[in-house]
């Protein structure tokens, strides 16, 4: 069985240990793993979960989040994007609206929270908003540049000094290495009848289904995990939730971004970008649906 291994990348970490390294059973349903037919990734026999096949600590993943993951791998340039991700922002908000109508009364915390653009977006939809993220150039620019309440440390360690009733997790999931144990988290930290919000790719939809191997949100070590939206439904379930709304919006990019992700990261033509990424054509920014997205709310028990 194929496996990804990062080798020796040390970074500091925090002290609750969350290491995929660590955990051979399941992190849906606790069943075990099995082959999956997509090279360097396995599945749970039982549920159909499935994950990447690699050893990796704690340690391994802070190192990821530096500057880098924000300006040039993950993200073209992601402060540049602030216009595209705030319009994705902004949907959200207007669905969370919908099945929250007192949404204005709420308390919210954002789980990887990166630059505080939603922070900086939704602090006038809620009555509080604070978020935390492992990034610390993220964080500092969020405080600093945009004002906004955002911690830096791992969710996990965190002590929060009051119950919110509205935790996010924005294209986060797919990274964590236990999001057992962050979705458990969530849970005691959002109050009975509170949500969670969740963004994250389906493994399960056709864009998916068709490309295979070559589904562009597969991309150990970043994507660690890839939920459908049955999986990710039983996950928080059994973890008390009560999933209320799945859908799968569009996503705005900006066109320069797009290429970048092509060319450069994709098909190694560097030097192609290089000459055309200036293009005033490329500052424009496009709302894509490859219907491979998914957006789910979920309601706490009790």
């Amino acid at each position: 069985m194929n496996a990804f291994d990062l080798g020796g990348v040390a970074a500091s970490c925090g002290a609750v240990s969350t290491s995929l390294a660590d955990k051979h059973d399941c992190l849906v349903c606790g069943g075990g793993y099995g082959p999956c037919k997509l090279p360097g990734l396995k599945q749970c026999a039982a549920c159909g979960f499935i994950t990447a096949d690699l050893r990796i600590s704690d340690a391994d993943l802070s190192a990821l989040y530096g500057e880098d993951y924000f300006h040039g791998e993950e993200y073209r340039n992601y402060v540049s994007e602030e216009e595209s991700l705030k319009a994705n922002f902004r949907r959200r908000i207007q669905t969370l609206q919908q099945l929250i109508p007192d949404l204005a009364r709420k308390r919210l915390f954002e789980v990887g929270c990166a630059y505080g653009f939603f922070l900086d977006e939704v602090r006038r939809d809620v009555a509080h908003a604070q978020g935390m993220d492992i990034a610390v150039d993220g964080t500092r620019f969020a405080r600093e540049q945009k004002r906004v309440d955002a911690l830096t440390g791992n969710y996990l360690d965190y002590q929060p000094q009051a119950r919110v009733d509205l935790v996010t997790m924005w294209d986060t999931i797919e990274h964590l290495p236990r999001p057992d144990l962050f979705v458990e988290k969530a849970a005691s930290h959002v109050l009975p009848g509170g949500h969670i919000a969740i963004t994250t790719g389906d493994i399960g939809s056709l864009n998916a289904r068709l490309r295979g191997r070559h589904w562009r949100m597969i991309h150990p070590p970043t994507h660690l995990h890839y939920f459908s939206v049955d999986t990710l439904r039983e996950l928080l379930e059994r973890r008390g939730f009560e999933v209320v709304h799945v859908s799968h919006p569009g996503n705005a990019r900006d066109l320069r971004s797009i290429l970048h992700f092509i060319l450069e990261l994709r098909l190694g033509w560097g030097g192609l970008y290089q000459r055309i990424a200036g293009w005033p054509v490329f500052n424009l920014s496009l709302t894509l649906n490859l219907f491979d997205i998914m957006f789910i709310v979920a309601r706490r028990k009790g």
